[in-house]
């Protein structure tokens, strides 16, 4: 499995990022212009399979990575890293080369690593790599983790169903557990799950509001536990040191469910 690969074309369109920051106005009240380049994050919304549903497993979420020719009645995104190499102009063509850099079984689960590299205009823009966790469990709530030190910043919201609904179609994502309540329930949730991309999205959209002048290099995250719609969290923010900050979610129990570090380049050199 280690080493296929696939090519993925689009077209980094700005109306899908506009629409996208339509979707967020309302959580962050900020209104920036899209600019000449694309935001940190959006580029989430491009470089999505459009299989048909048909190849599509039966929670909905693509199939084609599942390890081993493997049918797994569950997908989750636990984590990954993006290193932001180059600026990717709006509306210009690009190439994304998705393939598979490690695959590693545990008991009857597995863990794959995909690796993403963005080509536009003849350079490596962004490099991203994603983990999923492939398994036939039903959700378990595991022993809560809670925040080591207080945030610097911090910033509550309440992702809604309808933003839910809206970043599934944008991404062409048609897991269930992100639309549909009662088969989010059916899999032991108590109600529809954030997708883990979007928590990227809104910790670096976030982060931009309040450092807009700053140059993002790199964000590494982990996703510890799920969120879910129509529930208050808690962006935080933390500085370790002049170039790097602590970013993390807390839910309305103050648990710990997403951890992550953003690097920024240094503008003195």
């Amino acid at each position: 499995m280690k080493g296929r690969q696939w090519i993925l074309m689009d077209t980094m369109s700005s109306t899908h990022s506009q629409y996208l920051k339509a979707a967020l106005y309302s959580y962050f009240n900020v209104q920036k212009p899209l600019g000449k380049f694309l935001s940190n994050g959006y580029h989430l919304l491009y470089f999505n399979p459009k299989h048909e549903e048909t190849e599509l497993s039966k929670d909905g979420y693509d199939s084609h990575q599942i390890p081993a020719n493997l049918m797994f009645k569950r997908r989750l995104w636990t984590g990954g890293q993006i290193d932001f190499l180059h600026p990717v102009a709006y509306d210009s063509q690009a190439v994304c080369v998705e393939s598979i850099q490690n695959s590693k079984s545990f008991g009857e689960n597995h863990m794959v690593t995909i690796q993403r590299e963005v080509v536009a205009d003849g350079l490596i823009s962004l490099v991203e790599r994603r983990s999923l966790f492939y398994t036939n469990d039903l959700y378990k709530k595991s022993t809560p983790q809670f925040p080591q030190k207080p945030a610097i910043y911090t910033h509550e919201l309440k992702p809604t169903d309808i933003l839910l609904f809206r970043y599934s179609s944008l991404t062409f994502n048609a897991h269930r557990i992100h639309y549909n309540k009662d088969y989010a329930m059916r899999e032991g949730y108590p109600n529809i799950l954030v997708h883990g991309p979007l928590t990227v999205t809104l910790l670096l959209e976030w982060f931009s509001t309040l450092f807009g002048d700053l140059v993002v290099k790199s964000f590494k995250y982990k996703n510890i536990a799920p969120l879910f719609a129509n529930e208050k969290i808690k962006l935080c923010l933390g500085q370790t040191s002049d170039l790097k900050y602590d970013t993390w979610i807390e839910n309305e129990d103050g648990e710990l469910c997403v951890s992550g570090t953003i690097e920024v380049i240094n503008n003195d050199v």
